[in-house]
């Protein structure tokens, strides 16, 4: 009787662990039904962000996704509640999100005026055939709402960008196909004036996220580039 009663013990412990197990995401490996998950952080009214997929850490205080940084993991398809936590353990973003399987998706954090905050995530498109080219695109996250253009080199491959933190326009998301090499990319407001510039050096067949903040902290703008 009490071999039995031990069986039934083990049998259980073992159900509760596969259980467990088939309810977390695979975060290291892409074996099963996944989606890849980009998360970048250019919210810079705090010092980092936490991800919770689910009931699921993504990141953990002691290994957070610090402002300006980026992460990537696997996550499983299906309706998948996302949200994001600051430096204070306080929701800043709570949302839901239609996840298909063996997608790419990139979600930026980003500080909003008033420093409210925003979170965009978007269904990446890969270009095919970067045989000698590198790929872009180009986010306006300036808190301010500023109109930019934007330059690679001396050529301007983007005018009048409006701020992209309130409208989404699933275009403005969309990479463009540019030559390689070392770049200088610049970005002016509709006086030309600089606003900010960035050496960066575009790799073949690389696709970039270029991203204009204003910076909190000095209340400067601000190129990153993932």
């Amino acid at each position: 009787m009490n071999k039995h009663i031990y069986k039934l013990f083990f049998i259980s412990l073992f159900s509760t662990f596969m259980l467990s197990s088939c309810l977390k995401d695979d975060l290291n490996s892409p074996n099963v039904p996944q989606a890849g998950f980009t998360m970048i952080n250019v919210h810079s009214a705090s010092d980092f962000i936490l991800h919770r997929a689910d009931n699921n850490l993504i990141q953990t205080m002691n290994n957070p996704l610090r402002f300006k940084g980026i992460n990537f993991v696997y996550l499983y398809p299906g309706n998948r509640k996302i949200q994001t936590f600051d430096a204070d353990n306080k929701i800043i973003v709570d949302s839901t999100y239609s996840i298909k399987d063996s997608l790419l998706y990139t979600s930026f954090v980003y500080t909003k005026e008033l420093n409210k905050v925003g979170q965009r995530m978007i269904e990446d498109a890969l270009l095919p055939n970067l045989e000698t080219n590198s790929a872009f695109r180009f986010l306006n996250l300036a808190h301010d709402k500023i109109n930019v253009d934007i330059f690679i080199g001396d050529t301007q491959v983007i005018d009048n960008r409006a701020y992209d933190g309130n409208t989404f326009v699933a275009n403005n998301y969309k990479f463009t196909s540019n030559t390689s090499g070392n770049k200088r990319i610049s970005i002016k407001n509709q006086a030309g004036q600089v606003l900010a510039e960035k050496e960066v050096d575009l790799k073949v067949r690389m696709h970039y996220s270029i991203v204009l903040i204003k910076n909190t902290t000095n209340n400067e703008y601000e190129i990153l580039v993932y």
